[in-house]
């Protein structure tokens, strides 16, 4: 009778042990969630790049330059946009929100003698023909550099990366 007790009791804790633990699949899939959240957490706290920095500031710059120049073709009024070297400032004279350059970029303008506000601030007229005053925008950083043009006979704003 004990015998028989004992090898019943022996049967259920065999069954209890083969249900028990996690299968091999099952340990893969926690591992996998567990390195995408290490990497999405990780991802957060790391900057960007200098030069992801400088290329989105680049895209912005030529953007926001694209749309003065459409505001002043638009409106059949002169746009002004002033960029201010020593703050890394971008204001334009419609009410639009000024573009902030980060502290780590370098900056510097060529612009028209006639639109230079001061020694660190210059200005780019846009006409309401679709012509500009004109100007050469240099943003670097570290080893690379973009080069805004605004050209001054068709006001067409482009980017380029400097090698």
């Amino acid at each position: 009778m004990c015998r028989r007790r004992c090898e019943e009791a022996d049967k259920e804790r065999a069954s209890d042990r083969a249900d028990a633990g996690f299968t091999l699949f099952e340990v893969l899939v926690v591992m996998a969630v567990l390195m995408m959240a290490m990497t999405a957490v990780s991802a957060l706290y790391r900057s960007p790049s200098a030069g992801l920095v400088l290329k989105s500031a680049a895209a912005s710059m030529s953007s926001r330059l694209r749309d003065v120049r459409a505001a002043a073709m638009a409106t059949g009024s002169e746009r002004v946009a002033n960029i201010d070297v020593n703050e890394r400032r971008v204001s334009f004279g419609d009410g639009r929100a000024p573009l902030e350059l980060d502290r780590a970029l370098t900056l510097s303008v060529t612009a028209a003698d006639s639109e230079r506000r001061t020694a660190a601030v210059a200005g780019i007229r846009f006409f309401p023909n679709g012509s500009s005053s004109g100007a050469t925008i240099l943003l670097q950083s570290e080893r690379l550099k973009y080069e805004v043009r605004v050209n001054w006979l068709t006001g067409r704003v482009s980017t380029a990366e400097i090698q």
